[in-house]
């Protein structure tokens, strides 16, 4: 467990989970009266081999488990929920001369459950059977044999993943919690950016600031100097340090009690072009989190991005058409090419982006913006990603062709393809009313940084 994943005893946080858990029980309960079960029994999963191997991956809980106890290390342990009747948690803690055992349970969250510690979970599968017929499950890997009255059925997960995107205070607090986790990530990396300066070691020097290790991350650290920043996921951290560090766009997220941010920051050597259009992203950027709130229709929300980025372009000099002309010809989504950005909370890319009703209604994406994550019309207690972004990817910027290829001025971008892109992220709430900026928060709280160039 990172050090950012300690779990407090009192305060603010253990007043919030107390309503965190009565809005979960009042969502269960009706999704459970649908499904015409009388309860739910949700397993953390376990761990699994590397094939022909006595290595394990790393653990990922159900997000479902981590909902209802902020144990995201908790293999093998299960939940039974029975609406009128305190949670029961059956936690393994086996004992083992190879691993530590698992700590005693502790914590805010403690109070509210009927915790029953067993050695393995052949135990916590026994606790399971006494309900199974009566009860739903949720689980990777439920033994059908167990006799559960249905297994991950898709009515009842459609309710409960609708649900998931109006987060809770409590849910919004771990996210905020976790920003101020990366901030301190992203800080770290920025002051150390220069000459001489690997992929890996500004990897290395997010982790010791943020106290994660690498299966601590919510995601693998997205850390790309110079041309790598035009390669989306961009999966790698080499180790040399390239000839001259032109630019470098870190994605990076942290972890608290199960809950991911999601933030990304471009930075700059001194170029006087990649700079203003950097400058102009961050404008735009800002622009587009203020309008995050209430009632806004999120497909609406990214189609003004792409129109704020063609004006950006326009003013910028790489397109000699009008910005109305660069939208409608579809040269933006060739400088950007994904979403505006998906929800955010237990999972990186929460559940419930498409679904636009608790029956399983689905709302796809515009068939001109595809890989747009999310579709529904943003409510209180949403938290989204803001990622909007220019980037310079050749496969993509080659398919450009007449009108549209004639009106890129290819003079201007062909100097910039070294400095691979840009995107600025931030993760957002929504509100009744003025959207709320986690990430501009979180790094607001930290010292002002030293180099000017890193402004």
């Amino acid at each position: 467990m990172a050090v950012s994943e300690r779990i407090p005893a009192e305060g603010e946080l253990a007043r919030s989970y107390a309503e965190h858990l009565a809005t979960w029980w009042r969502r269960l309960e009706a999704a459970l009266e649908a499904s015409g079960a009388d309860g739910l029994v949700v397993f953390a999963g376990e761990r699994k081999l590397v094939h022909r191997d006595d290595e394990t991956y790393p653990f990922v809980a159900d997000p479902y488990f981590k909902l209802w106890v902020p144990l995201p290390d908790a293999a093998d342990s299960l939940l039974v929920l029975t609406p009128g009747r305190r949670p029961l948690l059956a936690y393994v803690q086996s004992e083992s001369f190879w691993y530590e055992p698992p700590a005693d349970p502790e914590g805010f969250w403690v109070e509210h459950f009927d915790v029953q510690v067993v050695p393995s979970a052949e135990a916590a599968l026994e606790i399971a059977r006494r309900v199974a017929a009566t009860h739903a499950a949720i689980g990777e890997t439920v033994d059908p044999a167990l006799g559960f009255r249905s297994v991950n059925d898709p009515a009842l997960l459609r309710r409960l993943d609708y649900c998931r995107a109006v987060k809770t205070p409590y849910e919004v607090s771990c996210i905020r919690r976790a920003a101020a986790v990366a901030a301190r990530g992203h800080r770290a990396v920025a002051e150390r950016f220069g000459p001489n300066v690997s992929e890996f070691d500004l990897h290395l020097a997010y982790c010791k600031a943020t106290e994660h290790g690498e299966n601590d991350l919510p995601y693998p650290n997205i850390i790309a100097l110079n041309e790598h920043a035009a390669v989306l996921h961009y999966q790698h951290q080499r180790r040399r340090p390239p000839k001259e560090s032109r630019s470098l766009l870190i994605d990076a997220g942290a972890r608290f009690l199960g809950y991911a941010c999601d933030i990304t920051r471009t930075w700059h050597g001194r170029n006087g072009r990649f700079a203003a259009l950097l400058a102009g992203m961050e404008k735009l950027q800002l622009e587009l989190c203020a309008a995050a709130r209430a009632g806004t229709d999120f497909v609406a929300l990214n189609e003004r991005a792409h129109r704020l980025v063609a004006g950006l372009l326009r003013e910028q000099g790489l397109v000699k058409c009008s910005a109305e002309q660069a939208y409608e010809d579809g040269i933006t989504a060739a400088f950007l090419p994904h979403g505006l950005g998906h929800l955010l909370g237990l999972q990186v890319h929460d559940v419930g982006g498409h679904q636009i009703s608790p029956d399983g209604e689905m709302r796809p994406p515009p068939e001109r913006h595809p890989f747009l994550r999310l579709t529904r019309v943003l409510e209180p207690g949403f938290v989204v990603t803001i990622e909007p972004g220019i980037y310079f990817i050749p496969a993509l910027l080659q398919k450009l062709s007449g009108r549209a290829s004639a009106a890129v001025d290819w003079d201007a971008v062909e100097p910039l393809m070294a400095f691979g892109g840009i995107r600025i992220e931030d993760d957002v709430a929504v509100t009744d009313g003025p959207p709320r900026n986690l990430t501009r928060e979180a790094f607001s709280s930290l010292p002002a940084m030293q180099s000017a160039r890193l402004q």
